[in-house]
């Protein structure tokens, strides 16, 4: 069969692979859709992602094969890839930090022993029967694939403690971005302000829950200390990715004793060790998704409380994939139907 696979820097070839087998453990799925986003686009340009399954890992799809150990009843089920329970027997379990668990993060980037040797910009994939997630009535394919970006949205904002009655600001109105601001909303946050340049981007994150939606500048601190009491934002989320313009923003943005957490890839948020002391400013980190996730977003789409169609962009073939990759103008999230 054929699949779309990052061969190098700014190069993304669509090649012959070998059909998924069912080995002991594992399932193989038929896609039937996987999102193209930002993090997809900066593996093409880049040609380093962390491994070959992550090019194309927001997939959604049916089992229609499983291996020795899995239990066959899930023939026929609707599924997205998800990760799977703490293993228990890594050092970090069985210390007690399950939650960092060195298995469920090898599955989340892909280098686990029964991750696929490509991801889902195919027409079936391999997966661990214990990285799925079933997906609830209600929850079509398309929206299913914005499970595992919900999902990473949710643990940031998680990690951020304490979102009820909170001036939130989320730095980077992308996929994981928006759906930071609607899940913002979902838990309570009093005022969310979206810190983005690109104006359709602003509009949609106001569509979704934003207060407000603007470029990063004088601008947003001084919304900022407006709506928090002359404080500035209690929690503020960088989202802004791999080369985001709108990162050197945040230590304006957070107030004395506010939190940041930092999602998006490629770069310590600027803050500097005398914010840091000064305003006793708490910096975490958010890596990906834990399954506790995963059933909370779902639950919220099959409910229809968190709506993804707004973020849905063109639907295209496997052919198209390459270009669409690797468009340096590409805003939003493109629909791979590789049955196309």
């Amino acid at each position: 069969m054929r699949a779309a696979v990052v061969t190098g820097p700014g190069t993304v070839e669509i090649l012959d692979v070998a059909e998924p087998e069912a080995v002991p453990g594992s399932v193989v799925v038929e896609v039937a859709a996987c999102g193209l986003g930002g993090s997809d686009r900066e593996a093409a340009r880049h040609g380093d992602p962390p491994a070959p399954g992550w090019f194309g890992h927001e997939w959604s799809g049916r089992v229609i094969a499983v291996g020795d150990g899995v239990d066959d009843r899930f023939v026929g089920e609707r599924v997205v890839g998800s990760v799977p329970p703490p293993c228990g027997r890594c050092s970090r379990c069985r210390a007690g930090l399950v939650e960092h668990c060195e298995r469920v993060l090898a599955s989340i980037v892909g280098t686990e022993p029964l991750a696929s040797p490509h991801g889902g910009f195919a027409p079936r994939i391999r997966v661990a029967g214990d990285r799925l997630t079933r997906v609830p009535e209600g929850v079509d394919d398309v929206d299913a694939t914005f499970a595992a970006p919900a999902a990473v949205s949710a643990r940031a904002l998680a990690r951020a403690g304490q979102v009820v009655g909170s001036v939130v600001a989320v730095v980077g109105a992308g996929t994981i971005g928006v759906l930071a601001v609607e899940l913002a909303r979902l838990a309570g946050a009093a005022r969310i302000l979206a810190v983005e340049h690109d104006r359709v981007r602003a509009e949609l994150a106001c569509d979704l829950g934003a207060d407000a939606a603007m470029p990063p500048g004088p601008g947003a601190v001084e919304w900022l200390a407006d709506q928090g009491h002359g404080l500035g934002a209690d929690v503020v989320l960088d989202c802004a990715g791999l080369g985001g313009r709108d990162r050197p923003e945040v230590p304006a943005l957070v107030r004395h004793g506010g939190v940041v957490v930092v999602v998006g890839r490629g770069g310590v948020t600027a803050l500097d060790p005398d914010v840091l002391v000064t305003r006793e400013v708490t910096v975490r980190g958010s890596v990906g998704f834990g399954a506790v996730d995963m059933n909370r977003t779902l639950a919220l789409m099959a409910e229809d409380r968190l709506r993804p169609g707004r973020l849905i962009g063109p639907t295209v073939g496997l052919d198209e994939v390459p270009a669409r990759a690797l468009d340096p103008e590409a805003v939003g999230r493109v629909i791979v139907d590789p049955s196309r």
